[in-house]
């Protein structure tokens, strides 16, 4: 069982950035045929994770699906968080992307292109998937509980946006145990981007300067941040 999402660059429309984070779309509809539906163990899940995660690091790997759930693309990279408001997403494989969170604003570099996208942290990350994993409890107030299901030792928890006209349909969380190991979403094109974290550390020891991005020497810059 897996997670979906796209933001497309603005310079070339043709290639996805596959979890762009601020409109993160990310999930495979999660309705088993087998698993007892409720909502509160999930839910409970998720509450402890936002209370006890204040820093993480973990490898992934996304693979990004059309409408038809026919594989478009795979990337692999690292990711590394630490709340409130920061995080590196870090795509190594098949494009280098930087996307960086400071605490006020985000950075997103295209490496290929040579170019730096700046937006406002809260405009950008709003009540989109990235909140669940740098935001605190008053995130839950932007989403409502579909359904909670186990399956084999993956506690998934299905979480519906509370205002509908955002970018995704619904996004899918797997927990095993205390560790968020899947993220999933549906946006409302019908894509979907399924994301397996793996390596998983929580709570390390993470500098600020981690989080604090330095835009290169000769990259083009679009500063979105006073939009």
């Amino acid at each position: 069982m897996k997670p979906d999402s796209v933001f497309r660059c603005k310079s070339d429309p043709a290639r996805p950035l596959p979890v762009a984070i601020l409109l993160l779309v990310l999930s495979i509809p999660i309705a088993p045929p087998s698993g007892q539906a409720n909502t509160e163990p999930g839910l409970e899940m998720l509450r402890g994770f936002l209370e006890s995660v204040q820093t993480m690091s973990a490898a992934f790997e996304q693979e990004l699906f059309d409408a038809d759930l026919q594989s478009i693309e795979v990337a692999t990279g690292t990711l590394k968080l630490m709340r409130p408001g920061r995080f590196r997403w870090t795509y190594q494989k098949p494009y280098e992307r930087i996307i960086v969170a400071d605490g006020e604003r985000v950075w997103m570099y295209d490496t290929d292109l040579e170019q730096v996208t700046v937006r406002d942290l809260d405009a950008g990350i709003g009540s989109t998937p990235v909140a669940l994993l740098i935001g605190d409890l008053d995130v839950l107030d932007n989403f409502a509980v579909a359904e909670t299901t186990q399956i084999d030792d993956i506690l998934w928890l299905q979480l519906v946006p509370v205002e509908a006209d955002g970018d995704f349909e619904r996004i899918s969380l797997g927990f095993s145990g205390n560790r968020l190991v899947w993220l999933e979403l549906k946006d409302r094109l019908g894509q979907t981007s399924r994301v397996e974290f793996t390596d998983i550390e929580l709570n390390p020891r993470l500098d600020s300067d981690e989080f604090r991005f330095n835009i290169p020497d000769g990259a083009d810059v679009i500063d979105e941040s006073a939009i």
